[in-house]
């Protein structure tokens, strides 16, 4: 309306005024905020010291430090004055024009130092709506310099985070509140750098979501790390363990569902070169504070730097560009650009280090440098001029801080890098880490409960269940008939069904024993704790499993082959949950040795596992199979999930049902049996939503959910020499099994007897013959039969599954190989 315009009109015209009317007052307060060194470009250009390789920028801060006003010709009094009005009234006309504008400001890059004091953050938003929105934090989200796409983005980013604070357990729900509520520092700038990425190189229409989701995936992996690396420092490993677990499978979810397999591929890379770095003889593996230029010299600080945060930074821009679809050289720009500018954030930290500032300050340039072939249209010049901000922001701090360190007496003698030394630097980092291509491979369709976290799978999962724990026969079992047992036993009926995949299965073991995946890790201590790891051998019951169903199905040889590279990356991401998975239970012996946290510490353990974890996705995505990829990704989330269920029950008989105790069970154990017979299928040529697919799928849920029953039964019927580990161990440790939620039923037991197996559990087998009347309990109500009963059913319905394959002895070896999993005494 006319009135409505009217008043806007006047409203802004009035700040015009105001603003001019306070220009004498506002630009000398201005200026004397501001060295003139700073407001003219301290330092020469980038290109300048690119022609002059041995320029170095301390040297140019010094000449600037006795001539004031540069090295070339010292300006007049008149010059000085007249330029230094010059800046201050074109700082205000900027910001009088911004103002007067729709919408709020934006900078152009290069903004002039004046200019961007004219629009302080501490003016942008008021601090009580920020401590009222943020949790009293400073938010990246409420910067006015980034463009309003990318702001509402971070908003979307928080919102979607606190969602998943809300649906973690209560235990960890503070944890990610704090997360989300933050969002500052760098899990902010990964989501921030993300999203301004994908809004510089994104095609018209596409909306920024998927990058959103990207930079939260890789806010969630570094926040997991951080857990992980200060296990020592917090005293409390467990939950540490659990929380970092937990968040690194939300990650590794969130990368599969967005179906680009070069990011996925990157930032597995990513991981298990961080969890190397950081382990002992690694080039991170000394503490934040002892990782300055000063301290260890540049090469050594670059290279701590860079697995701290920089190389979250590289994957996230890199990544951002693959989905964006942009060609290999502005991948490499972009990666260039995320690397330097991580690095640099790093290396900042160090404010009492003149070598630490004048090497941050050098990659704070080339960050900007990346930028300078890209020439951005009218929608993404915004995304452009927040990245390069970005850059000049850090080159700025450093440059103020650098410039007073120069003053003191301690650095008189300091030199500084220059443009080819750092150069050197740069070209050493891109050599010792290399990253995989952009092959992406095909991307079908997919759904069903391996390829899904949501209401539909959860639904998929409790019918599983309920089938296995329903009564009467199973319909079909006797479809493909159990074997007869030799004399010499169920072992050696299972190694004769493998004859037919001997050739594949020597190639997994040679892989395995060799472990070539860990002879280019860095850390002495990796490589040990590895060869130790699968030098001991092991069932290797799961590629076994993975390589008679590709062998069922009539896999070609050239499929077999890559079927070949999924077992060994199965055995290996079991190998990792091992690891972890002994530490929380604190066990001391693992197949009749010390467990790796006993020979090399927690911390130590937590780094190898997270080394396994990363290799086994590394294994995983090499294999350019998408559906395969979201079905590993999706065991790991799983992992987490059985993780923090598991911790969240110990020794609960009550609230704790069989339905829960099998539904921690897939998550733990059977999902990645039920996920490797599904992807082997898919590396078969069968497609990932068919019924043999399908088919592959529950087989392998079945036979998992009764290898975890089995296992439960052996806790309390075999030996410390058959187990390889105590007995009743997981008893001891408050995990409750089959037997025990059996016996804990209301009609298992007389009154009295029952009272008292809950009292016992209840305070958690603290007396000193607790152990043995909790055994004798659980005999009395028949538990270990009842839970045999249940393996037995799981292995009935795992059979009826085996008819839609075709009869051939790679058949015949999987029903024995199911009939094993209950006759096994191991």
């Amino acid at each position: 309306r006319p009135c409505g315009i009217r008043r806007r009109i006047q409203r802004r015209l009035l700040k015009v005024g105001a603003l001019l009317l306070l220009t004498p007052v506002v630009t000398p307060l201005m200026l004397a905020f501001l060295p003139w060194e700073v407001q003219l470009q301290f330092a020469a250009p980038w290109t300048l010291q690119q022609q002059h390789p041995t320029i170095t920028s301390v040297g140019h801060m010094r000449c600037k430090q006795q001539m004031p006003f540069g090295c070339a010709s010292q300006p007049s009094l008149l010059g000085k004055t007249l330029g230094a009005a010059t800046i201050g009234v074109a700082s205000l006309a900027v910001a009088a024009v911004a103002l007067a504008s729709k919408g709020r400001p934006r900078l152009d890059y290069p903004p002039p130092p004046v200019a961007a004091l004219a629009w302080p953050r501490w003016l942008s938003w008021y601090w009580v709506v920020r401590r009222k929105l943020f949790g009293g934090a400073e938010a990246v989200a409420l910067d006015p310099s980034l463009p309003t796409s990318v702001r509402w983005e971070l908003i979307q980013a928080r919102r979607e985070l606190r969602g998943r604070a809300d649906g973690a357990p209560r235990s960890f729900r503070r944890m990610l509140r704090e997360i989300s509520d933050t969002l500052e520092e760098v899990p902010a700038l990964l989501v921030t750098v993300s999203v301004l990425t994908g809004d510089l190189l994104r095609k018209p229409r596409v909306p920024l979501g998927q990058f959103r989701k990207l930079g939260q995936a890789q806010a969630l992996l570094f926040t997991a790390g951080q857990l992980h690396l200060g296990i020592l420092e917090g005293g409390e490993g467990n939950m540490r363990l659990l929380g970092g677990d937990f968040l690194y499978a939300e990650g590794q979810w969130m990368l599969a569902e967005l179906g680009n397999l070069p990011t996925i591929k990157t930032i597995s890379a990513m991981i298990r070169d961080i969890s190397d770095g950081a382990s002992s003889g690694g080039s991170a593996a000394g503490s934040s504070a002892e990782s300055y230029v000063g301290l260890v010299g540049p090469k050594a600080a670059l290279f701590a730097a860079f697995l701290k945060v920089g190389t979250y930074f590289a994957s996230v821009t890199s990544g951002a560009a693959w989905i964006a679809g942009a060609p290999p050289a502005t991948v490499a720009a972009m990666r260039q650009y995320g690397s330097d500018l991580g690095c640099a954030l790093k290396l900042a930290q160090y404010k009492e280090d003149a070598a630490s500032q004048d090497c941050a300050l050098w990659l704070a340039r080339s960050a900007q440098a990346a930028l300078l072939p890209f020439s951005a249209s009218t929608s993404a010049a915004a995304a452009l001029r927040g990245m390069t901000r970005l850059a000049y922001r850090v080159e700025r701090s450093c440059a103020k801080t650098l410039d007073g360190l120069l003053k003191q007496s301690s650095t008189a003698n300091y030199k500084g890098l220059s443009f080819g030394e750092f150069e050197e630097l740069r070209l050493s980092l891109d050599e010792q880490y290399v990253y995989p291509d952009g092959d992406e491979g095909e991307a079908p369709p997919v759904s069903g409960l391996g390829f899904s976290r949501n209401v539909d799978a959860d639904g998929e999962l409790e019918r599983l269940i309920a089938t296995g724990l329903g009564s009467g026969p199973v319909p079909g079992a006797k479809a493909v008939p159990a074997p007869k047992w030799p004399e010499e036993g169920p072992k050696a009926a299972l190694e004769g069904s493998l004859v037919c995949i001997g050739k594949e299965l020597m190639k997994v073991n040679k892989i395995l024993n060799s472990t070539p995946f860990a002879e280019n890790a860095e850390s002495e201590l990796v490589r040990k704790a590895i060869g130790r790891l699968f030098g001991s051998g092991g069932k290797r019951l799961r590629p076994a499993l993975v390589l008679l169903i590709a062998r069922a199905l009539g896999a070609p040889d050239a499929s077999l082959e890559r079927v070949t590279g999924l077992a060994a990356s199965i055995e290996v991401l079991h190998s990792a949950s091992l690891v972890h998975d002994d530490i929380l239970d604190g066990a001391d012996k693992r197949r009749g040795e010390e467990t790796t946290h006993i020979e090399h510490g927690e911390r130590a353990a937590t780094l190898v596992g997270d080394f396994l974890f990363g290799t086994a996705s590394c294994l995983v995505a090499d294999l350019g199979n998408l559906p395969t990829v979201l079905l590993i990704s999706k065991v790991v989330a799983d992992f987490g999930r059985g993780e923090l269920a598991q911790s969240a029950v110990r020794f609960e008989a009550i609230d704790y049902s069989l339905e829960d105790y099998l539904a921690k069970s897939f998550y733990k154990t059977a999902s990645l049996l039920a996920a490797a017979c599904h992807a082997a299928a898919v590396l078969s040529g069968v497609p990932p939503c068919s019924q043999k697919a399908q088919s592959c799928y529950r087989f392998g849920a079945y036979v998992g959910l009764a290898f975890q029953v089995v296992d439960d039964v052996l806790d309390f019927t075999s030996t410390e020499e058959e187990l390889g580990k105590p007995a009743l161990a997981d008893l001891k440790e408050g995990n409750l099994g089959a037997p025990v939620l059996y016996a804990a039923q209301k009609q298992a037991l007389g009154t009295d007897a029952r009272e008292e197996l809950l009292s016992i559990l209840e305070r958690r087998l603290s007396g000193n013959s607790d152990l043995d009347r909790v055994r004798d309990l659980v005999n009395e109500a028949g538990g270990v039969d009842r839970a045999k009963q249940l393996a037995r059913r799981f292995i009935d319905l795992a059979a009826t599954e085996l008819s839609v394959l075709p009869s051939s002895g790679a058949r015949e070896g999987l029903r024995i190989f199911a009939e094993f999993v209950v006759a096994r005494t191991y």
